[in-house]
């Protein structure tokens, strides 16, 4: 994805908002709760944050075949200014 066409949408905004008041890292399933949205659609805003290098997100397996996904900002303060239009 180029960088030119990259924008942040109001859930994106709030996925970094939730991420950021939090001091440790959430799954999936929290950040959704938080912003009481589905968790397909936070699912889908966090990869494409990880895309733009403003999220990462660490994987624990957790027995029977189960992974755990945990969601951190990659700075505290991310640059937002190249997505701002």
């Amino acid at each position: 994805m180029e960088e030119e066409n990259a924008t942040l949408s109001r859930i994106d905004e709030l996925i970094m908002d939730i991420l950021t008041k939090s001091n440790k890292p959430l799954t999936t399933y929290k950040i959704a709760k938080e912003a009481k949205l589905s968790w397909a659609t936070v699912n889908i805003h966090c990869y494409k944050l990880m895309s733009y290098d403003i999220l990462k997100n660490e994987t624990f397996d957790i027995g029977a075949g189960q992974k755990r996904i945990l969601w951190r900002l990659t700075a505290k303060t991310p640059t937002l200014d190249k997505f701002i239009q």
